[in-house]
């Protein structure tokens, strides 16, 4: 099975549990996850849901998936920039805040690693995530 067609199986499993769209697209060697309209946490941004980019490659899983991307309208409800979020980037058409966020563990290829890589970005949020 090529990455893509994993990774697509991930994304299914991802939008069954937690009730979102995630559609996997490819450019060249990369992969990426968008789930759309993620609800973020009350209080947390001026915004009250974006889309979110993940990005892989064509060696899922045994690539490492880093970091994550919002719309560039998340930032925080006093118009601040969230740390390690300050950088604009171009992906598949549109503009993405990145956040510089990274993990801490090792990157273990077993399992639904697009989930497990959900259950980070989520930690992030809610602030159980140290950095």
């Amino acid at each position: 099975m090529s990455a893509k067609e994993i990774l697509e199986l991930h994304a299914k499993e991802l939008s069954e549990s937690v009730g979102l769209n995630a559609e996997v697209l490819q450019e060249g060697n990369r992969l990426f996850v968008l789930i759309h309209k993620y609800p973020l946490p009350l209080g947390v941004s001026k915004v009250e849901h974006t889309d979110v980019l993940f990005i892989t490659d064509t060696q899922y899983p045994l690539s490492a998936m880093d970091m994550f991307w919002t719309e560039v309208e998340v930032v925080k409800p006093d118009g601040s920039i969230f740390q390690g979020a300050d950088t604009i980037e171009q992906y598949l058409g549109r503009s993405w805040r990145r956040f510089s966020y990274h993990r801490n563990s090792v990157w273990n290829t077993n399992g639904n690693l697009l989930m497990d890589h959900y259950v980070f970005m989520e930690a992030r949020w809610t602030g159980r995530a140290t950095r």
